[in-house]
Order: structure tokens, then sequence, then C-alpha cells
């Protein structure tokens, strides 16, 4: 019978082009890198290298089972991944991602319910872009990041995703700005220079290009003061909220639908998760959150 020990082994002679750098790569002996591969050919009844001076070079038919035997090796490594995540001892911190234009009070409503209902756990959250997060959700390094939708795409098949509704969000500028008091139209609003973060630009955000006079900062303290120099910027009501009522921003009335635009937003998580208590537990706190923000007035 074909072992899992043989075909790792087979994947890496076949990487390495070496039993001995083969060896090296999986923390094995030359010796027992090259009898597992040569008990998987005596298994098969046919050769999977060829010597070539001090190179190994594969067989035809080793090319065509290599795919094969990455997809076996990956799976047992997710399966350990996955084995260790469930049965692990008992969480003491989670790392949360979010984009910045997610509405603050909705992620504040999350923080505070998880800590109601694990008060012993150290809550961490990071402002990280798609890829980012999606990078640190497949090892495990985030629970599960809040996104905005940005159509059809999806991250891999170890990624599951829940849609926790929309939030609004409208074109705002200083109280001292000399963009119009009046409603105006999107072309003249696209003359002014625009402020936007750099996460909108790394998540390809479709409203990163409406205007060729754009400024991209790294996040919205700089933003927000750049803001009361000069431009305009987009931002979800609910952010923008004590900034409007502190008299330091007011929204700009526009004729086209951005003045009252609504956008997805998404949460990713890990498929293994769903096998652990605790981690389903903490996901379900933000589902619900998000469906009590869903009911205010800043949805």
């Amino acid at each position: 019978m074909v072992t899992l020990e043989q075909i790792s082994s087979f994947k890496a002679v076949f990487e390495f082009k070496s039993y001995s750098k083969a060896a090296r790569s999986t923390n094995k002996t030359r010796a027992t890198i090259r009898e597992r591969v040569k008990a998987l050919e005596d298994i098969l009844g046919f050769e999977l290298f060829e010597v070539r001076g001090k190179v190994l070079i594969p067989t035809e038919q080793a090319k065509h089972l290599y795919s094969r035997a990455s997809n076996l090796t990956r799976q047992s490594e997710e399966f350990y991944s996955v084995a260790l995540s469930t049965f692990s001892t008992q969480m003491t911190s989670i790392t949360l991602h979010h984009d910045d234009l997610i509405p603050m009070c909705l992620l504040s409503d999350i923080d505070d319910a998880i800590e109601r209902e694990f008060p012993d756990i150290a809550i961490n959250w990071l402002q990280r872009d798609r890829e980012s997060s999606f990078k640190d959700i497949e090892s495990g390094e985030a629970l599960f990041s809040i996104l905005p939708s940005i159509g059809n795409i999806y991250p891999t098949s170890q990624i599951g995703s829940v849609n926790l509704g929309t939030y609004q969000h409208a074109p705002f500028t200083s109280v001292n700005s000399k963009i119009s008091y009046h409603t105006i139209d999107l072309n003249e609003l696209t003359t002014e220079d625009f402020l936007l973060t750099e996460n909108s630009v790394l998540n390809e955000m479709k409203y990163a290009s409406i205007s060729n006079r754009k400024h991209i900062v790294s996040n919205n303290d700089l933003l927000m003061h750049k803001l009361q120099k000069k431009g305009w910027t987009l931002l979800s009501t609910a952010n923008a909220k004590d900034f409007v009522e502190a008299g330091k921003l007011r929204k700009i009335e526009v004729k086209e639908s951005l003045g009252n635009a609504r956008q997805d937003m998404v949460l990713f998580y890990p498929l293994y998760s769903e096998l652990s208590e605790s981690r389903c537990r903490i996901l379900d706190i933000a589902k619900k959150c998000a469906v009590n923000f869903a009911n205010s007035r800043f949805a």
C-alpha cells in the first residue's frame, strides 16, 4: 500500500531533483528519502526518476503524478492544522481584521459582546486589506475579517463567508471647504481633490478611481487631518457622525446616487472554525451584532 510518507518524499525529490536536498527540506536522512521513493517505485512497477550526473530527472509518469502528490500532501497538512485548531487548549487571544470603511460602531459592538461572553480573551483588532486578510485567515493568524464586498471575487475553498448586510456611505468635506453647500453634479465633485485611504486602493473599491485628483493616505487619522485643509472623502455615515456633530465635517449633497450609496459588508472566516464551539460562538456574536446594526439608523 502506498503511504503518505512515500508520497511526500516523492514530491520533495521531484521539486529538488536530489535526494540530499529533499532530505534537508523535510528534515529526514538521505537514506530514508531514497528508500521511500524506491519503495514507491516497487509498488507502482515503474521508475519515477532517471539519474543524469548528480541530478534526478522526473520521468513522464512522475510528471503525471506530481500534481496529485502535491494535493495529497497539502490536504494532509490542512488536516493536521484543523486538528490542532479544533482540539487546542483554550484560546487566550484572538485577532480580528477589518477595513477602514467598516462602521466603527459595529466593530465596537462586536468587541463589547465578545468581551462580555469571553472576558479572559484578549481581542486584537487590525486594519488590513483584502489580500492580507485572506492570507492571515488561511494561516490561522486571524479568526475573521469584515470587509466591503467588491462583486464576484471569492476567497479560496478554505475560507467561508457571511453577508452582514449593508452600510451607507456618502461624500464629506470640511465645514470650511469651498465646495458648494448646494446640491452639485458628480462631475463637478470629481474636479476637487479626492482623499482616500490606501486600503481603498488595495481592495480595488470602485469609487477609488472616481477622480484623477486623488490623494492616497495610510490611515483615517491622517486623512481627517488633510481633509481640514482641502478636498473631500467618502465615509460611512456612521463613522462621519461624530465629526459632523463636532462641527468638523459636513455632508456634500450630490445629485447622483453617490450621495446616498450603500455598500455590502462580508465577514470572512476559516472553515475549520466551524469545528470549534468557541470560534463558532464568536462568529455568531458578530452576525448578531450586524443584525442589530442593520436595524439602526446608520445601516
